[in-house]
């Protein structure tokens, strides 16, 4: 798809939403009628329109174990944790990125990026993230739906909405049954979508590790994202969007398995220490991404042992097919996991933060009126806009330090 052809296409479908906007206002009726709605760029139907009631056989079973709902709670206050590690982890990273050119640093900086088709990621990844996120969204309503049922509020529907190019299933729990329920059971309600989203993000990670191997030759190594100007690796050309695979000969994946070198970054900033204290002459070897086995030497020069080489760098690993099947589904299939991982994490994340719109949000907001009433919720709205502040610094500073 030519640069000319995507912003057309773009454009034609901007001016579709905008006549449906259009036709909606002057048949609101019609379209009610079969539960469809439509507000700018989101268009919501409501599928199933019939209450799902909580006296039902299986909802009064499954609630002599509710206590076991217990663990959702700790799920969503887990995944607090990781979100203010990521964002104060994240700033670090940038900050120290910014000051000395050194990477990967303790706890390698994750940038903190919207995903925006063209821009921040690829337009050839847009189908598979569509799905990915469209499951991991169902997984979330639907916990929240299940849970809330066992907990004793009804389902009053269930649909899908439209909001401009991803689609997003979601359930609607009657709000006057979720008021009336007790502190504990609300919170089990709000953390459930979270949990979800974890459970799912563990399932893919399994999945990842196990098939892999199977299906893949695995050539482990560090992606340059950006080379820092006016440092060693700028003076000799260093090319972004290569990967180191050897330092001196010596290949970065010797004696790690795939989870280990993408997840455990204090172990690969370690194995880098050492190569860089070994003297002022380090031989990169760099591998093309696509060609895995073309790989090239460049000689970084720096002035004393402590100069940083001035790269920014991320774990990566290149996968070559070892079969037919692994050539027709295995990238596919990879990509769909690695992102359905990464992906649920980062909703099980942001969700847990207390921010306006987030479970996390509501969480607090529930957690801290029952406890303190008017004074509480004052308390919850100072906590959501500090976080809402630590957010937004870090995904501008993430675009500005990432984006081209």
């Amino acid at each position: 798809m030519n640069n000319f052809s995507l912003p057309l296409l773009f454009a034609m479908y901007l001016m579709f939403l905008l006549v449906l906007n259009i036709v909606y206002y002057n048949y609101k009726d019609k379209f009610k009628e079969v539960g469809v709605e439509v507000a700018g760029i989101s268009v919501v139907w409501k599928v199933i329109r019939k209450e799902i009631l909580p006296s039902s056989k299986i909802f009064r079973y499954l609630r002599r174990y509710s206590f076991l709902l217990d663990f959702l709670v700790v799920f969503i206050f887990l995944s607090f944790l990781l979100a203010v590690k990521i964002y104060f982890e994240n700033l670090t990273g940038i900050f120290k990125s910014i000051i000395a050119a050194k990477s990967p640093v303790k706890g390698v900086a994750v940038p903190i990026i919207p995903i925006i088709p063209g821009i921040t990621v690829s337009l050839s990844i847009l189908p598979t993230l569509i799905i990915v996120i469209g499951l991991a969204v169902l997984v979330h309503e639907g916990m929240h739906a299940v849970v809330g049922l066992i907990e004793g509020a009804k389902i009053k529907s269930f649909g899908i909405a439209l909001i401009l190019i991803i689609l997003a299933p979601f359930v609607e729990i009657d709000e006057n049954d979720f008021t009336k329920l007790k502190l504990r059971s609300k919170l089990r309600v709000l953390s459930a979508g979270v949990s979800g989203n974890i459970v799912l993000a563990l399932i893919s990670l399994i999945l990842l590790a196990c098939l892999v191997p199977l299906l893949f030759n695995v050539h482990l190594g560090l992606y340059v994202a950006k080379v820092v100007e006016n440092t060693p690796a700028a003076q000799i050309n260093l090319p972004n969007s290569s990967v180191i695979v050897a330092i001196n000969g010596t290949k970065l994946d010797e004696g790690m398995n795939i989870l280990d070198y993408l997840f455990n970054s204090r172990f690969l900033f370690d194995r880098l220490s050492k190569f860089k204290s070994k003297g002022e002459v380090l031989v990169l070897t760099l591998m093309d991404p696509q060609y895995p086995y073309n790989t090239y030497n460049f000689t970084v020069i720096r002035e004393n042992i402590t100069q940083p080489i001035g790269v920014i760098l991320y774990p990566y690993a290149v996968l070559e097919p070892k079969s037919f099947i692994a050539r027709l589904l295995g990238y596919k299939l990879q990509s769909f996991l690695i992102w359905s991982f990464a992906l649920n994490l980062g909703l099980a994340a942001i969700n847990a933060t207390p921010l306006f719109i987030t479970d996390g949000g509501k969480a607090l907001d529930e957690f801290l009126k029952s406890k303190y009433g008017k004074q509480g919720l004052k308390l919850s709205k100072v906590t959501q806009t500090f976080f809402v502040m630590v957010v937004l610094i870090n995904i501008l500073t993430s675009l500005m330090l990432y984006i081209p």
